[in-house]
Formats: structure tokens, C-alpha cells, sequence
């Protein structure tokens, strides 16, 4: 799907304090582009945040107004000095820059360009007899660039022959870098099919939520001067959920067995799990309200046990790029049954064979019995098996071979047995066998366990 929109985002412009020990001061008069990007929500601050969805190209300027200011107001008194400003992750524009490109306070004198390059710009300033310098200010537009850099200033106050004064070189100072405007979550809720139904219904009944309040939510950072923001007219503006304005979500996991919706609307088709969301329910999605939810199918059938993620491509209007996110884990459907665990249970390479008998004490087969690899001596590729139907009134036995058959050489582990039926009916014992000589442990009777609805 096309996603377009460019994400303008504010920048600021930063102060450049003199030396360790030195004041800085901020101007927040910068734009992008010709864009105003004094922040909406009201605050001044020092650096800012540009959504990395934003298309900058080498044309792509912040023209920022940068403050050096000394420690205090008597520390640069009359002389001749060389004020520098630097810059790394963006360039200065270096057309046009003449000594009215400074500006320092009362009558003092910016008496020449020293020197002008990409990456740094330093001129000459006169302070006169009885005065001191107290500000001096670069107004220059700062090109972006392509590669969406962090961008930080540094600079320096030094005699006319090169000698450090007022603690030296000014600390670098980043004032733009870059973020995800956006994130894109939900709340995942696990469901259990139950027994008492054949594994049709849901523990809380035909229907269930696998995931609640999905949506989309601002990417801003701990700090209240820490905001993405973006310009969609001519007025920087904070980001906002509402700049999202398509949506397709696509749900991945096993739905044979039950119909999928998204806030009570079905899929695209019948055949995806598709849904190209509708004005109300992208509104939900924009308000982290969305949910996912379950139904039995008509005519009822058994469900199977799955996990579920949840995708989503959106859309923003004209003009901008649209970001792209990972998929969610929404809740994962089981089946209800009966768990055994058996720890230290060998594949026979050493020597020692286990045989693992699973007893049905109903008149009533078990079909679904299977084994989950909790942990191994060796890696395996594969951590659950079906091994197979635990007949009426029978057994059935799972052997070193059979757990090899399954898992690889796995060496030694623990497993965890499900059998899906009640615990009151299942029975598990283990034997093994190393030169002849036999140990049988009991797995207990079993615990019949659901996952929390």
C-alpha cells in the first residue's frame, strides 16, 4: 500500500555556552523550509526532537539564530577576538555570509569574516575601550542534509592570535535529533478453549478479545522539552495520532476455526485476515481503543490452539511519508488440559532410556496429547510435538526414541506433557532404564490448567 507524507518537524535553534564554567542562552526562532516551527504547545526550548519520517533533502534548511554567551557580563573585556561557531551532523550555508551575519551587543564591532566553511564559521570582533562583549549571535541557515544526522554546535571565544579565553572551547551542544514520530501497540489477552465444550467455546463463552486497546500513540521522550514534531501547513505542530489517516491491519494466526473481527467488523473477505479500516474504527485505532477480537463460526467447530500478531500499514495525507511498523503480539489461544512435567529425561544417546506412560481412566479417547521442550543440552529446532491419541480406556507411552523422532538429539531436558482432558481422568508415571537397572517415578496427577481470560 502507498504511504506518502513528509513529516516536517520543529527545530530549534541552540545557544552555545562559552567554556566549561559559561551561561548558555537559547533563541527559538528557527524554521524548516520557510516553516515557522516556534512550538504549538507553547514552550521554548533548547533542542528538538524532528520525526525521522521527515524528507529532508540537501535544500532542506533550519535557519536558526545561535547565542554565544560569556561566563558572565565583565568577562570579555576591550581587545580584538575570534568568535567561531561549529557545527557536526548538518552544514552551515555558506553563501552570503558577511559580517552582518553576527550581530554583538552595543558598540562593539564585528570587524571581519575570518573564516567560512561547511562546517564552521569565526569572525573577527572588536570590543571597545570600557565595553564587553555579552552576546554574539549567528543567524545562518543550517542545511539538514540527507542522511538526517544528529546535529550539534560547538564553538569558541579566542584572543586575535589564538589564545583561549573564558575557559576555552564551548562544549558541544546537540539541537536537533531524530525519532519515530509514532508507536503502535495494544494489550494482549490469552484465551482458553474448554473441555466442557469440544473446544468450541472460549472459557468466557463464543466470543473473545485477543487484544484491547491497539492503536497509536505520540513517540514522545521523558523529558517535556523531548516532543516530535511535525508541520502540516505553515505553524510547527506536535505530532498527533490524528495525522494517521488510513489504516490496514492484518491479523496473523490460525482463524480455521473462528471468525476474526476488528471492533466488531469482519475481515476485507473471508478468505484474509485483512481489514482496511473504516472512519469509526480508525478513530478507534487513533485512541489506542481498537480491539481483536474471536467468534465461533457458524456451523461450530472445534478450535485449535495458535498464537496471533497483529500488522498494520497506514496512511497520511499528501505530501508526507508514512512509517512503518512492526508487527504485535496480540493473545494466544489454548486448549484447556492437563500438564505433567518430567525434569532430566535423555534422548538414550547415553545410554539411559525413558519411557513416559500416560494412563486414560475414562471410557473417552484423548486425541490431543502433545510434548513442549522447556530446555535442552542441545539445540534444537523444534520445542513441541503432537505424539498422539491417548485411547479410551488405554495408554499411551512416549519414548526416548519417539522424543528423538521429535526434537532432534536433543541430549537431556525437561518437558512439560499436555494432555487435553481433565486431570481426574489422566494418570502419568516414568521409567528408566540404565544397565539394566529400572527407576519409575511418578508425574503425579496431573494439573489441569487454563490461561487467565
Amino acid at each position: 500500500m502507498s504511504m506518502k507524507k513528509i513529516l516536517m518537524a520543529a527545530v530549534a535553534a541552540s545557544a552555545l555556552s562559552a567554556g566549561a564554567a559559561s551561561a548558555a542562552t537559547i533563541s527559538n526562532t528557527s524554521t524548516v523550509s520557510g516553516r515557522d516551527l516556534a512550538p504549538a504547545v507553547g514552550t521554548a526550548v533548547d533542542s528538538y526532537t524532528l520525526a525521522s519520517e521527515i524528507v529532508t533533502t540537501a535544500a532542506t534548511t533550519a535557519t536558526s539564530v545561535l547565542v554565544i554567551s560569556p561566563t558572565d557580563a565583565t568577562t570579555i573585556s576591550a581587545g580584538n577576538y575570534i568568535v567561531t561557531y561549529n557545527i557536526t551532523g548538518g552544514t552551515f550555508t555558506t553563501a552570503g555570509v558577511t559580517t552582518a551575519s553576527l550581530a554583538v551587543n552595543g558598540a562593539n564591532v564585528v570587524s571581519s569574516v575570518n573564516t567560512v566553511s561547511a562546517s564552521s564559521i569565526s569572525f573577527n570582533v572588536t570590543v571597545g575601550a570600557g565595553l564587553y562583549l555579552t552576546s554574539a549571535t549567528l543567524t545562518n541557515a543550517i542545511k539538514l542534509g540527507v542522511a538526517k544526522s544528529d546535529v550539534s554546535i560547538s564553538g569558541s571565544i579566542t584572543t586575535a592570535d589564538g589564545a583561549n579565553v573564558d575557559g576555552g572551547a564551548i562544549a558541544a551542544k546537540k539541537i536537533i535529533d531524530y525519532r519515530p514520530a509514532f508507536v503502535f501497540d495494544g494489550t494482549a489477552v490469552n484465551r482458553t478453549l474448554t473441555i466442557a465444550s469440544g473446544f468450541e467455546e472460549f472459557s468466557v463463552g463464543a466470543t473473545a478479545n485477543i487484544g484491547t486497546g491497539i492503536g497509536f500513540d505520540v513517540n514522545t521522550g521523558a523529558d517535556a522539552d523531548d516532543i516530535v514534531m511535525i508541520s502540516a501547513d505553515a505553524v510547527g505542530v506536535a505530532a498527533a495520532t490524528t495525522d494517521l489517516t488510513a489504516a490496514v491491519l492484518t491479523l496473523t494466526g490460525d482463524v480455521s476455526s473462528f471468525d476474526p473481527d476488528a471492533n466488531g467488523t469482519a475481515p476485507d473477505t473471508d478468505t484474509t485476515n485483512v481489514f482496511t479500516l473504516a472512519a469509526g474504527d480508525l478513530a478507534d485505532l487513533q485512541a489506542q481503543t481498537l480491539t481483536v477480537g474471536l467468534s465461533q463460526q457458524d456451523p461450530i467447530v472445534a478450535g485449535n490452539a495458535s498464537d496471533y500478531s497483529l500488522g498494520v500499514e497506514v496512511e497520511m495525507g499528501a505530501g508526507y511519508t508514512a512509517p512503518t511498523f512492526d508487527a504485535i503480539d496480540l493473545g494466544s489461544v489454548a486448549l484447556e488440559g492437563t500438564n505433567f512435567f518430567a525434569a532430566w529425561v535423555g534422548d538414550g544417546t547415553n545410554g539411559i532410556t525413558y519411557t513416559i506412560r500416560l494412563g486414560n481412566r475414562t471410557a473417552t479417547a484423548v486425541t490431543g496429547v502433545s510434548v513442549a521442550l522447556l530446555n535442552s543440552l542441545n539445540a534444537t529446532t523444534e520445542t513441541t510435538c503432537a505424539v498422539g491419541t491417548l485411547p479410551a480406556s488405554g495408554e499411551l507411552l512416549i519414548t526416548s526414541a519417539s522424543l528423538k523422532a521429535c526434537f532432534g538429539s536433543f541430549g537431556r531436558g525437561d518437558l512439560r506433557i499436555t494432555v487435553q482432558a481433565a486431570d481426574t481422568g489422566v494418570t502419568a508415571k516414568m521409567r528408566s532404564v540404565s544397565a539394566g537397572v529400572v527407576n519409575e517415578q511418578s508425574l503425579g496427577g496431573g494439573t489441569t490448567t487454563a490461561q487467565a481470560d
